[in-house]
């Protein structure tokens, strides 16, 4: 049984000395008042320490999440943001480490591959954004500072529609920026209702909790 505990322990790094302590100490005393000894024993009652581990992680993101959703004025969306992304990470491994059906493996994957597109769709879109910055943006101020002493009324115009491109790439970037935060958000709402609803639980992981 200790060989068991020591190895959920190892997976557990992610969390805090208090949290790794107080899932450590419930399975231990759960482990002893069901009489389970062995290492095996273990296994058959609770899955493999990985599974357990991953189940663990996935279930303290959760509850962060779901605790600063709650508290909009401790947290950034950018902060929030991260969060949801390694929520969905986490219950995705949870998922993957977890015996399961087929129709159920199906939603992992489609799962697995909108988070994977997102977070591609998002890299495309901020360095297209960027480029607009340093293509557009940066020439016409350039080509309008440079004809402004020949032809004031032309640089003019030009260093206008440059200031304008940087405006506009910026705006673009705001928006490109809020609109992969919500569709994060409702990755992570989806992967929350999938890993609640068809993720199994063990006696002791349904009495546990957090």
């Amino acid at each position: 049984m200790n060989d068991y505990i020591q190895a959920v322990q190892k997976l557990l790094g992610q969390l805090t000395t208090a949290e790794q302590q107080d899932v450590i100490e419930y399975y231990q005393e759960y482990l002893m008042d069901a009489g389970i000894e062995t290492y095996e024993q273990a296994v058959d009652e609770l899955g493999t320490p990985r599974s357990l581990a991953r189940k663990v992680l996935a279930d303290y993101s959760i509850r962060s999440s779901s605790q600063e959703s709650q508290s909009i004025k401790s947290r950034s969306d950018i902060q929030a943001t991260k969060n949801n992304v390694k929520t969905v990470w986490l219950i995705i491994l949870a998922l993957l480490s977890t015996p399961v059906t087929i129709p159920i493996l199906i939603l992992i994957g489609a799962l697995f591959v909108a988070f994977a597109a997102v977070i591609f769709g998002l890299v495309v879109a901020a360095f297209a954004v960027f480029l607009s910055i340093i293509a557009v943006g940066v020439l016409g101020v350039v080509l309008g500072v440079t004809t402004f002493f020949q032809a004031p009324w032309t640089g003019v115009f030009y260093l206008g529609m440059g200031l304008a491109a940087l405006g506009a790439s910026w705006i673009g970037w705001l928006i490109v920026k809020w609109f992969g935060s919500k569709v994060i958000w409702a990755l992570s709402w989806a992967a929350k209702k999938i890993y609640n609803r068809f993720i199994p639980r063990s006696r002791a992981e349904r009495g546990r909790k957090l």
